[in-house]
């Protein structure tokens, strides 16, 4: 296919030229037979060839042979996309075999690189006794970036997402090693920004960044509450009055329809914590209000404002690595939705229950996935 590929990119090239072969061949120093078996693909130039012939036509060399090391944003969500599409109809094991050779064919394109990297973490859990071997080389592409790119911010997102599955595989010695013992005290730098841009009489840029900010700060702080709502699972009191505030956080900045998987999270989790103290009333609640946000979800899912976060759809778009769309396919999001209440040993005495059985089979049907 390669050898094709070059064949007829320099047959193309001569022709929209209005050159003959005979020209080509003076030019470069050969045969015009040479470069008959070029243009059909029987042989190659000698390497030494190449920086002359591709001068010939002003092209780079990597133009002339059609290889491209870098691949664009659009290129990559397309691929993301694509890849995350066949997990859920395709074994592992020929989809991993599938992105290594991408990896290795773009192994400089390092906002690639890291998209493979989040993939892998993303369908790691499907990858059987090969877990462990996927987790390791989603970490060697984060090694990579972090020791080989020179854009800061992915470089900043490559030492996340180690740390991220460094997490999964249980060594917490070298989260802390990656991301440090302290939090950073709050600087405010969108702010300054945001009257910078005033100033220069954008006030929409402005309002822009602001709102993107509280929209972050909003979604930031319901990805902190249930991790912070585990710690007080043994004491109650303070237990509901953290329910209670971020419930509230929910209601008020409407994050059911806003950012439907902060809400599900949050509601998951709780139910978790009302089920170690043993009040299965309480996890019951909260299921249900777990169902009633994947009812709402409307697929295909992709991030967006609402009437108060008007301003962010156009920043989701141009800042996310992946814009807009979600991060695993639709079937693997759907089936994930009902395995994270059956799957999970701590609500085995719930699913017994007949208020359970039935939301649970109406989030089946509703799902599709009877």
């Amino acid at each position: 296919m390669k050898d094709l590929q070059f064949a007829n990119t320099i047959s193309a090239l001569r022709k929209r030229k209005g050159i003959t072969q005979d020209q080509v061949a003076a030019y470069v120093g050969v045969s015009k037979a040479a470069v008959s078996k070029w243009e059909t693909g029987l042989s190659y130039p000698d390497i030494l060839l190449l920086p002359k012939l591709a001068t010939y036509y002003n092209l780079s060399i990597d133009e002339l042979l059609g290889y491209k090391p870098q691949m664009t944003k659009e290129d990559i969500q397309k691929l993301y996309v694509e890849l995350s599409q066949e997990f859920a109809i395709k074994p592992f094991d020929e989809i991993y075999e599938r992105i290594q050779f991408i990896i290795d064919e773009y192994y400089s394109c390092f906002p690639l690189l890291m998209q493979m990297a989040v993939l892998l973490l993303n369908y790691q859990p499907m990858a059987g006794e090969k877990q462990q071997d996927v987790m390791n080389k989603a970490i060697e592409l984060c090694h990579r970036i972090e020791e080989n790119s020179e854009d800061l911010r992915l470089v900043r997102q490559a030492g996340s997402l180690e740390a991220n599955c460094q997490l999964v595989m249980q060594n917490p010695e070298r989260v802390l090693e990656l991301l440090g013992n302290d939090v950073e005290p709050y600087i405010g730098n969108e702010i300054l920004v945001a009257h910078a841009f005033q100033l220069l009489q954008k006030p929409e840029k402005a309002k822009e960044t602001l709102q993107v900010s509280m929209f972050q700060y909003v979604i930031g702080l319901l990805a902190i509450a249930p991790n912070y709502l585990m710690m007080h699972s043994d004491q109650p009191e303070q237990f509901q009055e953290i329910v209670k505030r971020i419930e509230d956080l929910i209601d008020t900045f409407d994050v059911k329809n806003l950012n439907f998987n902060s809400s599900l999270v949050f509601y998951l989790i709780t139910a978790q914590g009302y089920m170690m103290q043993q009040n299965d009333d309480k996890a019951t609640e909260m299921i249900q209000k777990y169902v009633e946000v994947c009812k709402m979800i409307k697929f295909p899912i992709t991030l967006h404002g609402d009437s108060f976060f008007d301003l962010i759809d156009e920043w989701l778009a141009r800042e996310l690595d992946l814009g807009s769309n979600a991060t695993r396919d639709e079937q693997t999001i759907k089936t994930s939705l009902i395995t994270s209440i059956t799957n999970n040993p701590i609500f085995k005495p719930l699913l017994e229950r007949t208020d359970v059985k039935s939301m649970l089979s109406n989030l089946q049907h509703k799902l599709g996935c009877d």
